[in-house]
């Protein structure tokens, strides 16, 4: 269970927050990149590769529904969760894994077709790049 915040940090790391329509669609769509995770409390960093995809989660296109697949030396998980636009760009949420029963905030930084992921949880941190599929 060592790498149970690894998997809940790679997904988390592939949430946008609410935006604009036109914004919106940005984040839309499929997206795929690798990071790394630090294990709490061991400090322990573990690579990650996620592939995650974004659908509208509300008719005024604020609120996105994600759904990730992520592989770390441990082995594959699944994550979902939802997050909301702040501002252009800017995107925060929380993600969860029924697999290992954890879940974690996670903040978004969308610019052209690549996103920064960051994702945080009680058993650990993790930071991706996204490219859009």
């Amino acid at each position: 269970m060592r790498f149970l915040p690894a998997t809940v940090l790679a997904l988390a790391l592939g949430m946008p927050t609410m935006a604009s329509v036109a914004s919106a669609q940005s984040i839309l769509g499929s997206w795929s990149g690798r990071g790394s995770v630090t294990l709490i409390p061991s400090g322990q960093v573990e690579p990650v590769s996620c592939r995650v995809s974004y659908e509208k989660g509300d008719d005024k296109g604020r609120t996105f529904v994600l759904n990730a697949n992520c592989a770390t030396t441990a082995g594959t998980f699944a994550q979902s969760g939802r997050v909301v636009k702040l501002r252009s760009g800017r995107y925060s949420g929380s993600l969860y894994s029924d697999q290992y029963a954890v879940s974690g905030k996670v903040t978004v930084s969308v610019s052209g077709s690549s996103q920064t992921v960051s994702v945080r949880s009680p058993k650990g941190k993790g930071l991706l790049k996204l490219t859009k599929r």
